[in-house]
């Protein structure tokens, strides 16, 4: 197996624990969306600043500083659009719909860094791609009757804004170390994140939700050192192996989406905020199987 396929694979296993866990705090516990971005922002700035100042490189041009912030930057923009998403719609939608990225990643890696891919590559490319859309497909609120949501368009943004963040981190992964990037990734992201969400109510908000121990250690969990190691994870991958794969190897995580709402269902249905019944279930079984096919394509060609 190529050494890249395996941190692209956790990366995806990780942020779906995440995806999960977000649910249930803006679900149950009901903190106020702001509140919530603040403390992504903060979290992750802080720990990129901890990061830099522990290993902070030397000789970094100016071009390379700005595209690593310019990779927590769209990040940022991206992230409000999918947690406002999120706190509307099941995880195991939202997150596949998210999943047209590798298509942009794609088309853009062969001109920007000379990566072609071959017929059965992008056979798995629009494989996993098409398994995101499908999983979009579901009933609609207010009624039985099934298609695609017009509102999920909007996610066509957050997924254009990932690809640019996947393809900036592969443009500088040869001048920064892994641990750099994502550290200046984090910076990025808390300037987006407290530039369009600092407000007194915000602040206040983010405030009492810490006050309250049984539910403050599972935003700090989810949002603090979980999606760090997540992105460690991609970022390693990306510079190892072809940014245009390693987008499509994103795509499975609608699959652990999937996976992890079973057990839990099972297991630990308190945990779970997921409509996992009838035709609704059938949809996202056969959008991971498009992605299972994919990723096995992948790893064979």
């Amino acid at each position: 197996m190529n050494d890249w396929i395996l941190p692209a694979l956790l990366s995806p296993l990780l942020f779906s624990v995440v995806a999960l866990i977000d649910k249930r705090i803006l679900t149950e516990f009901r903190i106020p969306l702001p509140s919530f971005n603040l403390f992504v922002g903060a979290s992750q700035g802080l720990i990129g600043t901890v990061v830099l100042l522990t290993a902070p490189g030397e000789g970094l041009e100016a071009i390379t500083v700005a595209s690593a912030l310019g990779i927590g930057i769209t990040q940022g923009v991206g992230l409000s659009i999918m947690f406002w998403m999120l706190k509307r719609e099941d995880p195991s939608r939202v997150i596949p719909a998210m999943q047209t990225s590798p298509i942009f990643v794609a088309l853009l890696a062969w001109p920007l860094f000379g990566e072609s891919l071959g017929a059965i590559q992008w056979l798995a490319v629009v494989l996993a791609v098409s398994g995101g859309t499908l999983a979009s497909f579901g009933a609609r609120s207010g009624g039985g009757s099934y298609g695609f949501s017009p509102i999920y368009l909007v996610l066509l943004i957050s997924a254009s804004l990932l690809a640019a963040s996947q393809l900036l981190t592969k443009s500088i992964t040869d001048d920064l170390a892994t641990h750099q990037i994502v550290g200046f990734r984090g910076i990025g992201l808390f300037l987006v994140m407290w530039t369009l969400f600092a407000r007194r109510s915000s602040l206040t908000g983010l405030r009492i939700f810490l006050s309250k121990p049984r539910q403050a250690p599972w935003l700090i969990l989810s949002e603090g050192a979980m999606p760090f190691g997540g992105h460690l994870l991609i970022t390693t991958a990306i510079s190892r192996g072809p940014v245009g794969l390693v987008a499509a190897v994103q795509g499975s995580r609608p699959i652990f989406v999937f996976a992890l709402s079973i057990i839990g269902s099972k297991f630990a249905p308190g945990y779970i905020f997921e409509k996992l019944t009838g035709r609704d279930l059938a949809l996202k079984l056969a959008s991971a199987l498009l992605v299972v096919t994919a990723i096995t394509l992948i790893s064979v060609s």
